[in-house]
């Protein structure tokens, strides 16, 4: 984890002085005829060259402090995997960039290295940073033309930008320019709540110009900088090899859309998440605020999502049962809210005949289910509020344990013969919930039914819990 690489600083030091700076242990005597070990004179640093190891293993030590984790994760965070395993967004540490600096000044080859490998994942924060990287790069770029060595921005595999001031246009399309590899593009851009422009069409153009060929996940993470319509479908149809979209707002959509208006078609799309669009303080009719009107526009015919395998939708779509008659028998991941599914979702999974794992987003509000599903394997409930929450007991009780109990008698009546296990992730609003009697008890009939019950780590819940509270009063 990279709360843990501000710690390690020292013992890199330490490393590197007793390889580069090796000590002649000398003896010098004391009063009373006694000895002890001289200390070591004013080291002289060896060369890179005279190191016991060679670069590429200290590359790979390195890289363990100053590596920021999520640079190759083109899949979305998966519930049933442990938290510390997929750092889908990491947060940058302090600790990391005193890493770097302090690594980087043990020599000049560890520099190369350190400089090398933070170029694989950027976070860009300010217009000014943007502009110092797209300098650097550049330069890396003129430098080694020529040479058979990667520049620094043909090793950048992801880039975050996350902006909420003013930034030049320009810039963007010159780091892009010098990121032929990119893979991963990350926009926060603007405030999250409120689609304060379109995404730049140069910006785009650009990435389907100059990255169009290795890029494999799209991700609007605001509605700050969210992509018009037509726009996202002149640079989706670009890219070929897409595995994963990602959108929390669309900006606009066209106020007609013809017959002979081109269709979004993701040959190579796995995975399609879709999240809470944000109300606007000016309402417009080019703007939805449901995912109705993006999956209709998906359901004209069934090549555009043929390999389509994962969706996640946090505004269910009500109107839109075409899409999951056309694309149910693809999908094995299916992620909703409660409250936004109603009593549709049976409809929609009776179409999912092929479904693995289901992911339910729940609050207070109770939810339906079909009477059977035979393929079901996993199912995971998440609270809706993300963030721990203290109210009194009865409280909690009314607003949180009694919709997770309606809703786990709910999936225990269900006819599912393959489900093997239930996981309530046990954050947020959830944090406490192993600590009472309703979890001991649900994990005594999940057990009889051969079906693990767990949190968030895969732990089981409720098993002989000494300090569990008693939920009866």
């Amino acid at each position: 984890m990279l709360t843990s690489f501000s710690s390690s600083t020292n013992v890199f030091k330490n490393i590197a002085y007793l390889f580069f700076f090796p000590m002649k242990p000398l003896l010098f005597r004391l009063p009373f005829g006694r000895k002890s070990i001289r200390p070591p004179e004013e080291p002289q640093a060896l060369e890179p060259t005279q190191s016991i190891f060679p670069n590429e293993i200290w590359r790979q030590i390195i890289g363990y402090t100053v590596r920021g984790t999520g640079a190759k994760y083109v899949d979305l965070e998966d519930p049933f995997v442990q938290p510390w395993m997929m750092e889908e967004y990491p947060e940058i540490d302090p600790g990391l960039l005193n890493d770097r600096r302090s690594l980087s000044q043990v020599c000049a080859s560890w520099r190369n290295i350190v400089e090398e490998i933070s170029a694989e994942y950027l976070v860009i924060y300010t217009g000014q940073q943007l502009r110092s990287i797209v300098k650097i790069f550049e330069k890396s770029k003129l430098s080694m033309a020529g040479e058979d060595v990667k520049h620094l921005g043909e090793r950048t595999l992801r880039i975050d930008f996350r902006i909420l001031g003013e930034y030049k246009v320009s810039h963007v399309i010159r780091l892009l320019k010098c990121t032929p590899n990119l893979a991963i593009y990350y926009n926060k851009n603007g405030p999250a709540d409120q689609p304060e422009r379109p995404a730049p069409i140069e910006v785009l153009k650009g990435l389907a110009d100059f990255c169009g060929s290795t890029l494999r996940r799209l991700e609007w993470a605001s509605a700050g900088e969210a992509p018009r319509y037509e726009d996202l479908v002149q640079l989706c149809n670009s890219i070929p090899d897409l595995v994963t979209l990602r959108l929390v707002a669309i900006h606009s959509f066209p106020r007609q859309i013809g017959i002979n208006f081109p269709g979004l078609t993701l040959p190579k799309l796995k995975t399609l998440s879709l999240g809470l669009i944000p109300e606007i303080h000016n309402p417009r009719s080019n703007y939805a605020l449901t995912w109705d009107p993006f999956l209709h526009l998906l359901s004209r015919n069934n090549r555009q999502l043929p390999s389509l395998e994962r969706l996640d939708c946090e505004i269910f779509p009500l109107l839109t049962p075409a899409f999951f008659t056309m694309y149910g028998p693809k999908i094995r991941h299916f992620r909703t809210t409660a409250w936004s599914a109603e009593n549709e979702l049976p409809t929609a999974l009776n179409f999912c005949q092929n479904l693995h794992t289901l992911v339910i987003v729940q609050g207070s509000e109770n939810m339906a289910m079909p009477a059977a599903h035979l393929s079901i394997q996993r199912i995971c409930i998440i609270p809706s509020i993300d963030v721990p929450v203290e109210v009194p007991p009865r409280v909690f009780k009314h607003a949180v344990l009694q919709p997770l109990d309606n809703l786990l008698k709910v999936i225990e009546v269900m006819n599912t013969p393959r489900l093997r296990e239930v996981r309530v992730r046990n954050v947020g609003s959830y944090s406490t919930i192993g600590q009472h009697h309703t979890m001991t008890f649900w994990w005594i009939r999940w057990n009889l039914q051969r079906v693990n019950f767990t949190d968030k780590t895969g732990q089981t819940i409720g098993d002989s819990n000494p300090r569990a509270q008693d939920d009866r009063e």
